[in-house]
């Protein structure tokens, strides 16, 4: 049980219900280390019930290797890849190093990626959780950034934690922030 977030709960819980009506939403949760936004997180994935998940972890180690993070986010998704436009669905797999190729159109990625989460929710809302997005790698944010920013009337949230003060591709795109500050401590019992 999380305690204490009743607020950023009952948002993240709005946003997952409108998802499951066919209303995209994406909100970054941005606060200073160790403030609950990775708890915040896993509440969103045991809220996500009827919906299909998709997550992703941005790790200091990986942030230089290109759509490292687009790879672990989409794993699930790529079953679908041939049923996305064939100009996308060769870029995107030429950028995760699944057909050969140079992977350099980012714009085609991007737009790839928009088409294959699209086609991932046309079965079941889905809900795409990124922890830690200020460490993912530049290709996989901008590609994560272009489909949030185009998500319409799809079934998809998207909810990805960054850390206050980090450089994001995500905080600065102009997407929903929701500064998660820390909490207060509770009155004191009544003796």
């Amino acid at each position: 049980m999380l305690l204490g977030r009743e607020r950023e709960r009952s948002l993240i819980e709005g946003l997952l219900s409108g998802a499951r009506v066919g209303q995209s939403a994406v909100l970054v949760l941005v606060g200073d280390a160790g403030i609950g936004k990775s708890a915040l997180l896993e509440d969103a994935a045991a809220r996500a019930t009827g919906m299909r998940l998709l997550r992703a972890t941005g790790t200091e180690s990986e942030a230089e290797v290109p759509f490292g993070a687009l790879l672990q986010l989409l794993r699930a998704a790529l079953v679908h890849l041939a049923r996305i436009p064939a100009p996308q669905a060769e870029a995107l797999a030429s950028a995760l190093a699944l057909r050969p190729g140079t992977g350099s159109d980012r714009f085609a990625v991007g737009a790839a990626t928009l088409s294959l989460l699209s086609r991932f929710a046309e079965d079941q809302p889905l809900a795409i959780l990124v922890d830690d997005a200020h460490l993912l790698d530049p290709p996989s944010a901008q590609a994560l950034v272009f489909a949030a920013r185009r998500l319409t009337a799809d079934p998809v949230v998207v909810v990805a934690a960054v850390r206050d003060g980090e450089p994001s591709v995500l905080t600065d795109a102009g997407l929903p922030v929701l500064h998660v500050g820390g909490l207060s401590p509770p009155p004191p019992a009544n003796c």
